[in-house]
């Protein structure tokens, strides 16, 4: 059964799993793509990114790119600073890689099938597009694997196609255990070491009684 995750239809920046304490914050899952619209801010005026068909506004603290990034694949990810957390634009990477934590289903006339993946770029997990031809299992478990990537006619970006994948093996539990070893001794056991114990104590007595016993020889004059 694969492990769904509860992505709105225009929500894929954040999402809580059924593990996450209730107080913490989400994780943030950044979108990737081609930059349609960028507008940068000034420190009374917020800017604003297009990626895809996702609009994020900017402001002065974020870390943006000195030039503008048009027509560039990039992602728009969260991070944390001194201050608190920021946007940044950073180049996307291609292919994508990373481990696969789960699989959020195609939503009918709304989006596609979306994967979560914590990519081996330093920090970045992606809400990544999945291609409706894409052929990949995902197990139960987080899995490790390589992405083609694709821009569709909108900017988004899209895993067309699996370049390698790797599943590890479960590991093996010890079976519970049902019996605590007994501190009691064996019956049997106690037996004989009572009547070793006996016996050895009678022979000790019968020693010391023959070298106690004065000697019975008379003498005669």
């Amino acid at each position: 059964m694969w492990r769904s995750l509860p992505l709105s239809a225009g929500i894929l920046v954040s999402l809580t799993f059924l593990t996450t304490p209730a107080a913490a914050e989400p994780p943030y899952l950044a979108t990737c793509g081609t930059v349609r619209v960028f507008i940068a801010p000034s420190a009374s005026v917020a800017g604003s990114v297009t990626i895809g068909t996702s609009t994020f506004a900017l402001h002065a603290s974020d870390h943006l790119p000195a030039a503008s990034p048009v027509g560039l694949a990039m992602c728009i990810n969260r991070t944390l600073t001194t201050a608190g957390p920021v946007l940044e634009l950073i180049a996307m990477p291609s292919p994508i890689c990373g481990e696969v934590l789960g699989l959020s289903p195609a939503i009918p006339d709304q989006r596609g099938a979306v994967i979560d993946i914590v990519t081996t770029t330093p920090g970045l997990r992606i809400a990544l597009a999945a291609s409706p031809n894409l052929a990949f299992t995902f197990p139960q478990r987080a899995t490790s694997a390589c992405f083609e990537i694709r821009i569709d006619a909108s900017g988004t970006a899209i895993a067309s196609m699996v370049m390698g994948a790797a599943v590890p093996a479960a590991t093996p539990t010890a079976p519970p255990i049902t019996t605590l070893p007994s501190t009691a001794t064996d019956a049997r056991s106690a037996e004989v070491v009572a009547i070793v114990g006996t016996t050895s104590a009678a022979i000790a007595f019968l020693v010391m009684r023959r070298r106690r016993r004065p000697s019975s020889a008379r003498y005669t004059r």
